[in-house]
């Protein structure tokens, strides 16, 4: 009799242990294909952006956090009121969607911005962007905003990879 009951106890918490084994293993499944999705970002690119200064360099880092930068003074213009501004180093955040079967990267970045000739700060830049990834090409709609201002963008970029040749060459 009493090897009975051990049997009734032991076989609910095999059941329990095999449950939870199952949940866990479909859990890290299921982790394992968002990270899959959303290595396709992860790296460096040059991105034109239909922009007064198109060529950035964007950095999208695998905890779903960017940079992204452009040369410095590029938007200063000495016969302009304040001479124009200076952008900071943008810095933001994206994650993957999924919509109608294409996944898409969307995200926000922001730029301090500064007037040149006396520091004081002015508008931030936001930017919103959602966009694919083929390979080693990203593209998509962006939206800038400024101030009271918003104006329709396009981003288009190929990732920065290591340049063998120029490496074996060393």
């Amino acid at each position: 009799m009493a090897h009975n009951f051990r049997k009734l106890l032991v076989l609910p918490l095999l059941v329990a242990v095999l449950s939870v084994g199952f949940a866990f293993a479909n859990n890290g499944k299921a982790a394992a294909g968002h990270e899959d999705t959303s290595k396709a970002i992860v790296g460096a690119w040059e991105v034109t952006a239909d922009a007064p200064y198109p060529p950035h360099l964007f950095t999208f880092n695998a905890d779903g956090t960017m940079s992204t930068t452009n040369p410095t003074n590029v938007q200063e213009n000495p016969s302009a009121a304040h001479g124009g501004t200076n952008d900071s180093v943008g810095m933001g955040a994206w994650k993957t969607v999924k919509q109608h079967g294409t996944t898409y990267i969307v995200g926000t970045f922001e730029e301090l911005n500064a007037f040149a000739d006396n520091h004081q700060p002015t508008d931030t830049l936001s930017v919103s962007f959602k966009i694919t990834v083929t390979g080693n090409v990203l593209d998509g709609p962006a939206q800038a905003k400024i101030g009271t201002f918003t104006v329709p963008s396009h981003l288009h970029g190929t990732r920065i990879v290591v340049d063998q040749a120029a490496v074996d060459s060393l």
